[in-house]
């Protein structure tokens, strides 16, 4: 009898909204980190169009067509498509994608195209049918928007996101996330997913399907962790910078240094290094009060960005302790990516990326490159006239 009661229930997509001044912001963000990635690749690859009239971009754009590998060319083409994909489904989701519930049982509505469908096709069950829907939290490094339902009807297994559906006619959520909890989503200690299991029980979808009969298993009871998170820790939040900044100078170094390796890199003492800084991020943020969990994440995290910024950062300090600056040196063709020196004490030098314009050389031709040996006694090569004579070779320029 209590399930006549039940009026139906549409739940639409929950929308978080934003403030004008946010979206502002992260419209500025985008766009200053497009220009920057624009200044980045022109500082590397320079300007491949010339003047960016249209014969000089047809020109390049057929160039590229015909000397690009096919898988390179399918790349290319996802890249392009995938974030349009994205946004197109995301547009159809929010005015589409519905989970109706009656007192008869539960029916979801697919966003996609009837031509599409079958890639995410629509599906029903009744509650007679449901045994139990159980709540699932991950307890480590969870995010809310990972919170799943799983919906147990036998030998029919359905999943839905826990946090994805309002009761909303707009799909609106009730309260407005502050940049605060939308940055360090995902870094809450353990006791902030009692907060996230509450959430859930609160739902709509679960109040309804307690309501129709259905047995709702929340996985236990939270547990909880001793310390603070990381948003809530100033020496957390700065080892975080830290680590931001690491890997912000590690990928802006690595696009603007025209020199690199001659040699193989020293992997294995990046690797020591950033196992040194584990540990020393480990000591630091539990002496400090941090949680286990965040403590742990957040080590891990420093050690990864420690022994990236590493790999451009022995390069910058190797050509500052240097005290003769780059030297000519004379190579003899041995292999079409590979370089032998006339002088037996410095190392072959192998182009593997760049195999196609080495090839229109004769084995036995010999070429001048750049090298220095700086205070760290490792050679680097300077890799800037290399980049110009390749442009030119790809792009048709004699």
């Amino acid at each position: 009898m209590a399930l006549a009661r039940l009026e139906p229930l549409v739940l639409k997509p929950r929308q978080a909204r934003s403030s004008p001044q946010e979206r502002w912001i992260a419209a500025l963000f985008t766009l200053a980190l497009f220009s920057a990635l624009v200044w980045i690749l022109n500082m590397v690859f320079g300007n491949p169009f010339g003047d960016l009239d249209w014969d000089s971009f047809t020109k390049a754009f057929r160039a590229f067509l015909e000397r690009a590998p096919f898988g390179r060319q399918i790349e290319a083409v996802v890249l392009v498509l995938a974030p349009v994909a994205h946004l197109w489904y995301l547009r159809r989701a929010s005015k589409y994608e519905h989970l109706r519930l009656d007192a008869v049982g539960i029916r979801y509505e697919s966003p996609l195209p009837k031509s599409l469908r079958p890639l995410r096709p629509d599906w029903s069950l009744q509650w007679s049918q449901v045994r139990e829907i159980r709540i699932v939290v991950h307890k480590v490094m969870f995010h809310p928007n990972l919170a799943l339902l799983e919906i147990d009807a036998g030998p029919v297994k359905k999943k839905l996101q826990a946090l994805y559906w309002s009761g909303d006619a707009e799909g609106k959520t009730a309260e407005p996330e502050t940049w605060r909890e939308r940055f360090f989503q995902g870094f809450h200690p353990a006791r902030e997913r009692e907060g996230i299991l509450g959430k859930i029980e609160q739902s709509p979808l679960v109040r309804y399907a307690r309501e129709a009969g259905v047995k709702i298993d929340s996985g236990g009871a939270p547990g909880t962790a001793s310390g603070v998170g990381l948003e809530n820790h100033p020496h957390a939040i700065a080892a975080m910078g830290l680590v931001l900044v690491l890997v912000c100078y590690a990928f802006v170094d690595i696009g603007l240094n025209e020199e690199t390796y001659a040699v193989e890199p020293p992997l294995v003492l990046f690797a020591l290094a950033g196992a040194i800084a584990v540990l020393s991020g480990m000591l630091w943020l539990a002496s400090v009060g941090v949680s286990r969990k965040t403590t742990l994440v957040v080590s891990l995290m420093l050690g990864v960005a420690v022994g990236v910024a590493l790999h451009p950062g022995v390069l910058r300090l190797n050509e500052a302790t240097d005290t003769e600056g780059l030297r000519t040196y004379e190579y003899r063709l041995t292999a079409y990516v590979a370089f032998s020196p006339l002088d037996s004490n410095l190392p072959v030098l192998e182009f593997s990326k760049d195999e196609d314009y080495w090839r229109q050389f004769k084995l036995g031709t010999t070429y001048q490159f750049e090298l220095r040996k700086g205070g760290l006694g490792f050679y680097q090569v300077n890799m800037q006239p290399v980049h110009a004579k390749v442009r030119e070779y790809f792009w048709g320029r004699k």
